[in-house]
């Protein structure tokens, strides 16, 4: 509206903006008559239903802010984006109403072609935190049983309830319904995160400074990055960072800087500030106070109120709190198992730990992603404590070290899953102790002499037969069973050399009664019986079924011309599993599977013996 007013036109002209949150008599002036030509500037809320009397022109940018869920920041926001077509039709049938009239769009007929046909629903591009609130304190605990009008994803919906029980607006326990602090944030109209930044403001005494910074979070980034090279620009933000607990406190006195400026071009850019992301920063602010009904406008920081703003950060982005790995990098541990790097421009790089405000992901070489993560805040574990007490644990853990070959324990704490600390534990557990010694035995740090190839084949029977006769109801040897069967023989122990000694075999004994033991060996035996020879050990399939879910035969390595007096092909499991012959050579090598002996003995041998007499001469070839 500036830029067309400056401009000198041919005649008088009325102008008039037209938006949403103009209050009601002002948008009424756009419906109003005139006695000069009308200009109307309108954001898309006159894309559809609205008809002003006169209107014979419409010229269309083709743009509109699109409420999306931003990933980096963990909340809601306004994107310029291009329209689709139907947005397009749209508009443009507000022109002419009442008379004929023109449509000028400020694109391109192939660009317009490239358009998506439609707008992407709502529900399917937002965050839905605050709508699942709603609905708890509506009494409607389960979201996806709601009947939406566009049903959402339930993986959203899962990512909502998971981010509101975070923020301790859900009770973790008692049917999850809403918490007092949920019901705070209930009568804030914005979305949860910033809601909780406003209530724990609100409790603080520092609700400014937090609609402050959760003005910050919903729009663009007031300090250019391209200026981060400036020696001078720099030189001129030493002032901003000198001191800084939190990369927030940076923003707010860069934007206290550009405030008091009235947002001047050259200083800010002098400086390094984005003058325009500044203003927008000024609007959010102000709307966030109305919507939390502060009647104080101080629109300068208070530095004294740091450490209070910090905790305010804390309580809404407790899920991006991490910790650094160690003093000499920048790499950082987070909950959920993920990771990033600290950016080198925050100015919280030696605090051990931090709570992040955006997380991003950008391509690295080879294509790689790399998260990094930016607007940091230093916070102390005693806030963690006071603000998340039921999420904070110390227990006494016990782990394999490589190194040493030995069991060490440790008292870790833990937010969430994300570990924080850790301290030398006087003694270690005697279950714990055996049960890390056998997670190191299954990670092949190590193997106890006792697990021989008939314990690997006493597992291998075992679970070939639960397969096998399901109607027999046998307890697996699955990695579980196996870690408690190790567990239970290394327990007490410490030392890898005493793990390596000990003798398993009692402990696996122990895995089911003795009289299924005697079933295993009837329906999945050791060996088989062989002529008049000693018994031939059978060999079991790792694995019971292939990828498809098929049973895998049990096999013997047999020599073939041992098998010639064979009359009929073994069965194992009371008769319902042929045994699969490998067919070997007198030096062991393989000739061919066989499921059939007699069959093959008719068919196939005939067809390779002459082949075999001269190889083998000396062997009574029938």
């Amino acid at each position: 509206i500036s830029a067309i007013g400056h401009r000198r036109l041919p005649e008088p002209v009325q102008l008039i903006p037209l938006h949403g949150d103009l209050p009601p008599a002002d948008q009424d002036r756009a419906f109003g008559g005139s006695d000069r030509r009308k200009i109307v500037v309108a954001t898309n809320v006159a894309e559809t239903s609205v008809t002003i009397d006169g209107i014979r022109h419409v010229i269309d940018s083709g743009m509109a802010r699109v409420a999306r869920f931003d990933a980096e920041r963990g909340f809601g926001t306004l994107l310029i984006e291009e329209i689709s077509r139907a947005s397009a039709d749209q508009r443009a049938g507000r022109a002419g109403r009442t008379a004929p009239g023109t449509c000028h769009r400020l694109w391109t007929e192939s660009g317009h072609l490239n358009r998506p046909g439609h707008n992407t629903p709502e529900i399917h591009r937002t965050d839905l935190s605050e709508s699942v609130l709603m609905l708890h304190a509506a009494g409607i605990d389960e979201a996806t049983q709601f009947d939406w009008l566009d049903k959402p994803d339930a993986n959203a919906v899962a990512k909502a309830e998971s981010l509101l029980h975070s923020l301790g607006a859900l009770a973790k326990h008692d049917g999850g319904g809403l918490t007092d602090v949920g019901r705070a944030m209930l009568r804030l109209p914005m979305h949860p995160r910033p809601a909780r930044m406003i209530v724990e403001g609100s409790r603080r005494d520092c609700i400014n400074e937090a609609a402050l910074c959760a003005a910050f979070m919903s729009g663009r980034n007031i300090l250019i990055r391209s200026a981060r090279d400036d020696k001078n620009v720099q030189a001129a933000q030493e002032s901003f960072r000198d001191g800084a607990d939190s990369d927030f406190e940076v923003l707010m006195r860069a934007w206290q800087f550009a405030n008091a400026r009235r947002y001047n071009i050259d200083d800010c850019r002098a400086h390094g500030i984005h003058a325009g992301a500044c203003r927008e920063v000024e609007s959010a602010f102000r709307q966030i106070l109305r919507l939390a009904k502060s009647s104080d406008a101080r629109a300068a920081p208070d530095r004294s109120k740091s450490t209070a703003l910090r905790h305010c950060i804390l309580a809404a982005f407790a899920d991006q709190l991490c910790v650094r790995r160690d003093s000499g990098t920048l790499f950082c541990n987070l909950t959920d198992g993920r990771s990033g790097t600290l950016v080198r421009e925050s100015v919280v790089q030696k605090s051990p730990l931090l709570v992040i405000g955006e997380i991003r992901q950008v391509s690295a070489r080879g294509d790689r992603a790399q998260t990094l993560l930016s607007l940091a805040a230093a916070v102390e574990l005693d806030w963690v404590r006071e603000l998340f007490p039921g999420d904070l644990t110390t227990r006494t853990e016990c782990g394999f070290d490589p190194g040493m070959k030995r069991v060490e324990a440790h008292e870790i704490t833990r937010f969430r899953d994300l570990e924080l600390g850790r301290a030398r534990a006087k003694e270690a557990d005697p279950q714990a102790a055996g049960q890390a010694l056998a997670k190191a035995c299954l990670g092949e740090w190590f193997t106890p002499k006792s697990f021989d190839h008939s314990i690997r084949q006493l597992i291998r029977r075992l679970n070939w037969l639960c397969f096998a006769r399901a109607d027999l109801e046998f307890p697996p040897l699955d990695e579980t069973a196996i870690l408690n069967c190790l567990s239970a023989a290394f327990a007490g122990m410490t030392l890898a050399k005493q793990a390596v000694a000990a003798d398993v075999k009692p402990a696996f004994r122990k895995h089911m009664p003795s009289e299924q033991w005697e079933w295993l060996d009837e329906f999945a035996p050791q060996t088989i019986p062989w002529l008049d020879d000693k018994p031939k050990r059978l060999e079991y399939p790792e694995k019971p079924t292939d990828k498809h879910g098929n049973m895998l035969p049990v096999e013997l390595h047999v020599k073939l011309h041992d098998c010639f007096r064979l009359a009929e092909h073994p069965r194992i499991c009371d008769g319902e599993h042929i045994v699969r012959f490998k067919l070997l050579t007198p030096k062991n090598r393989k000739i061919d599977y066989c499921d059939n002996w007699p069959t093959f003995k008719q068919r196939e041998y005939p067809r390779i013996r002459k082949d075999l007499l001269a190889k083998f001469p000396g062997v009574g070839w029938v």
